[in-house]
């Protein structure tokens, strides 16, 4: 969707020049990269938490319509033409009876004209091909577009620096005392950067700090620098 005048972004995200472009580092678990109109989320992993509740472990229920509302927000306050999915869309197999597939066919309907893609993870390929209610055309990684290579993980390379979700980061916090938090953030390195996991129910793995890494971290609506 194209929006005329200014780019409003939602504040506070932060800015980072990489490989020659500006990308924004959004609270909200993702990357709008402004001179290709693209929205980068990885790891929305829909799904999970039904096929948890499937086999009897007790999960909230709602994430779906949960994240399926952050991205609205974003594409109400993004410029987005492209939205581009790093990796793990789905949790698992989409049955065609389920909640979840309606409720996702539901709202790619209500935006016909948002060009979807999906760069295939390793749970994409375990569920197979995507019902095509969807309308999301898949990509094999590295897929190539400017000078970045768009993954679902990070250690594969393509032509320029990689953009890849898969690990979930998150990174320990301390504070006075014993006080400690675990917080997601985005990651990046000398050849590649990770983003943290989009979907609402997906956990994260504890990153340790390389020497050349730059880690920001979201900290409620905020996208803070981490120190050296």
């Amino acid at each position: 969707m194209r929006h005329n005048g200014p780019i409003e972004m939602t504040p506070p995200a932060a800015t980072i020049a990489i490989a020659g472009e500006r990308l924004q580092l959004l609270p909200q678990r993702a990357v709008y990269w402004p001179a290709q109109r693209m929205l980068l989320i990885a790891d929305a992993h829909f799904g999970k938490a039904a096929r948890f509740r499937m086999h009897g472990v007790p999960v909230p229920g709602g994430t779906t319509e949960s994240n399926l509302q952050v991205i609205d927000s974003l594409l109400e306050c993004c410029a987005v033409e492209r939205l581009l999915f790093l990796g793990d869309f789905t949790h698992g197999r989409l049955d065609a009876d389920s909640a979840t597939l309606k409720r996702l066919a539901r709202w790619r309907a209500a935006h016909g004209e948002l060009s979807v893609e999906l760069v295939i993870g390793n749970h994409d390929r375990s569920s197979g091909a995507l019902p095509e209610a969807l309308a999301i055309a898949t990509r094999t990684e590295p897929y190539d577009i400017g000078p970045f290579s768009l993954c679902h993980h990070p250690e594969v390379r393509g032509g320029g620096y990689v953009l890849a979700g898969h690990l979930h980061p998150v990174v320990k916090l301390y504070g006075r005392g014993h006080d400690r938090a675990r917080a997601p953030c985005f990651v990046f390195g000398q050849h590649a950067a990770l983003l943290p996991a989009f979907g609402a129910f997906t956990g994260g793995l504890n990153i340790e700090r390389q020497a050349d890494d730059r880690i920001w971290v979201i900290a409620g609506d905020s996208v803070l620098a981490l120190p050296r």
